[in-house]
């Protein structure tokens, strides 16, 4: 009932198929182990759960693991390297991430852990490496509210390891790895106190984004306050792990936007090409805009949108123009966007919004709460 992606079908309607793509492998889980160094409440990987016992060895070996990697990583775009278990109870996780990073550097490469088997040395190796993203499951604001769930946990441990990660890639000047505090609510943390604490913690680390995760599980200890549709959960949509890729609850580093132009609406002749249009825009969120970054990903761009005058969707990626600059909280920019030609004459319209661009896929910055710009174009 609270999957996200679920929709009612009218009774005409047919069952929506995606394309299949049958001679690619774009992306693999990969659980390095099940074993984890904490016991955490009921969970489906607790060290009760018998989860250990479905699997016939509990590492997954190195020796195994490239050729693994080599062989797919031809058509691979990301590795979600996690499953069950804490990766980094695998004494050669780092050296893992590593190696896809070397080899492979286009390759996406994710990791949701604890956080506490990371030491200095594995921090600096996995900066290094180039590891894209990192999440610390992290669910209280103290270390009471914290261990309840997350049982053997070490709150101030985390907190400092986390502040360590931060500090030693800006040390090294990069985008990467993005490094998310992702806090599930429970009946036992969902106070509003408890909830500021974490944010502002999570905002005098470093961290790049603060984010709640919704759930029902187990029943005795789920957030009643906080499901799905409720009140409470629409005051925090846009701070939501599974609503969007860009919201965030640290205020100072969201990404929105405001965009204004001198026209409210443009004519061109049909099959006119290079019409062009200047768009102001300002960084009001906090979160830095790039220009470019290391990676490749995670730069922002102007993205244009075309629509019918129903404001039914034409073309997603209409047309788009890069930054002339970074852009940190406040700072402006003018930026010109080239119209490319409409062959049917008619009425349209263009919704203008910044975009992040991750190669692979993209996040607009409307998923995050920022407001786009809408404009009518009519063509003659």
């Amino acid at each position: 009932d609270n999957c996200g992606m679920k929709r009612i079908l009218r009774e005409d309607e047919e069952i929506p198929q995606g394309k299949e793509h049958v001679d690619i492998l774009p992306r693999i889980f990969i659980e390095p182990t099940v074993l984890c160094n904490l016991n955490c409440y009921k969970s489906v990987c607790n060290h009760d759960s018998g989860i250990i016992h479905t699997r016939s060895r509990m590492y997954f070996p190195l020796e195994e693991f490239k050729p693994v990697i080599d062989g797919g990583a031809k058509t691979l775009n990301r590795i979600d390297f996690f499953n069950y278990g804490d990766p980094f109870v695998h004494k050669d996780a780092a050296e893992m991430i590593a190696y896809v990073k070397e080899h492979y550097k286009g390759i996406y490469v994710y990791t949701s852990t604890n956080g506490l088997m990371l030491d200095d040395e594995k921090i600096k190796k996995i900066v290094a490496s180039g590891l894209d993203e990192i999440t610390f499951s992290v669910d209280g604001g103290d270390q009471e509210s914290y261990s309840k769930y997350r049982q053997g946990g070490d709150f101030n441990k985390v907190l400092e390891i986390m502040r360590k990660m931060v500090i030693e890639r800006n040390k090294q000047g990069r985008e990467v790895p993005f490094i998310n505090w992702r806090y599930i609510l429970f009946n036992w943390n969902d106070g509003d106190k408890q909830m500021k604490r974490a944010k502002k913690l999570a905002e005098k680390i470093g961290v790049d984004r603060f984010t709640w995760e919704i759930t029902d599980h187990p029943v005795d200890a789920k957030s009643e306050k906080y499901q799905w549709g409720t009140q409470h959960w629409k005051k925090i949509f846009y701070e939501i792990w599974d609503t969007n890729q860009l919201g965030n609850g640290i205020k100072k580093k969201r990404y929105l936007a405001k965009l204004k132009t001198k026209e409210k609406s443009i004519t061109v002749k049909a099959g006119e090409e290079g019409v062009g249009l200047d768009v102001k825009i300002k960084n009001t969120g906090g979160g830095l805009w790039w220009k470019s970054t290391w990676s490749g990903r995670r730069y922002v761009r102007l993205g244009v949108q075309l629509y019918d005058e129903n404001k039914n969707l034409l073309d997603n990626d209409f047309c788009s123009v890069g930054l002339n600059k970074n852009l940190a909280y406040k700072e402006k920019d003018v930026l010109r966007v080239t119209i490319p030609k409409i062959e049917t004459p008619g009425r349209y319209l263009l919704k203008l919004d910044p975009v992040m661009e991750f190669k692979d896929w993209n996040a607009w910055f409307e998923s995050g709460g920022s407001s786009p710009l809408w404009l009518q174009i009519n063509v003659l």
